[in-house]
């Protein structure tokens, strides 16, 4: 029996790992932000194309799941469903960042709730050291159906990891599956502690405020003896609960 070239194999074990990545993300984002409507993408080895998994599954497609792999031209290539009416958020991220290679979408409830106050989401506790002085702001209330729109919401994400849609919802990115997706899950979480402080007095925080925390988080981090890991331990963390199938929901709360 003729082997496969260890290269397509390679390839293959590549994808089947992406596959599972993407569907673990999509959970973990679905029960934190408790939106159905979302969707994670990465790209596909070589730069071929886009993967792309729906936080919710194919109205007729039984348990499978929504993983659709297009092409820049959205051409579909393979998988379940079709690529989602807002696919060029991907392509066009991807076309001018080289550094990006995985993307969440999401409608993130109190980031959008921020965002119509005009109120910049920021560095506000020590979990959200990511958003620096503030996440940019995408201003019209759009879906970003066309490569037009999908150019300039990455031209306001710049060189920034998320970037948040007037009334619409969150673009967070990263090198990998597992950064884009944490970027999400914090921001949404940022955004809940953000909105608590401002009916509190908070008026949002100051230079030297940011400064501090980021100094702070630098040293925490500056050990180079601590342990490279494959993924994050919040990614372990939740990972491991869809595995045991200990499903929880945070939504609104």
């Amino acid at each position: 029996m003729k082997k496969k070239p260890q290269r397509v194999t390679a390839k293959r074990g590549i994808a089947k790992q992406t596959d599972a990545e993407l569907k673990i993300a999509a959970k973990i984002l679905e029960w934190e932000i408790g939106d159905i409507w979302g969707h994670v993408g990465v790209r596909l080895p070589e730069d071929e194309g886009i993967a792309v998994q729906m936080f919710r599954r194919p109205e007729g497609e039984g348990d499978k799941d929504w993983l659709v792999r297009f092409d820049y031209s959205l051409k579909k290539l393979s998988g379940v469903g079709t690529p989602p009416r807002e696919s060029t958020i991907y392509t066009e991220i991807f076309k001018v960042r080289p550094d990006v290679n995985a993307v969440v979408h999401s409608h993130a409830p109190a980031c959008i709730a921020l965002g119509l106050a005009d109120k910049k989401l920021a560095c506000v506790h020590m979990q959200s050291f990511r958003f620096g002085a503030g996440v940019p702001v995408y201003p019209r209330p759009i879906y970003i159906l066309d490569s037009n729109e999908g150019a300039e919401l990455a031209r306001a994400l710049d060189d920034a990891s998320a970037v948040m849609i007037k009334g619409h919802g969150i673009v967070t990115v990263g090198k990998t599956i597992d950064e884009a997706s944490m970027t999400a899950l914090y921001m949404e979480r940022t955004a809940k502690i953000q909105a608590m402080a401002h009916l509190l007095g908070f008026t949002g925080p100051t230079e030297d405020f940011i400064e501090e925390l980021t100094a702070s988080k630098d040293k925490l981090f500056a050990d180079v003896n601590r342990m490279k890991m494959a993924h994050s331990a919040e990614w372990r963390y939740y990972s491991d609960k869809i595995k045991k199938n200990e499903k929880w929901t945070r939504g609104w709360s």
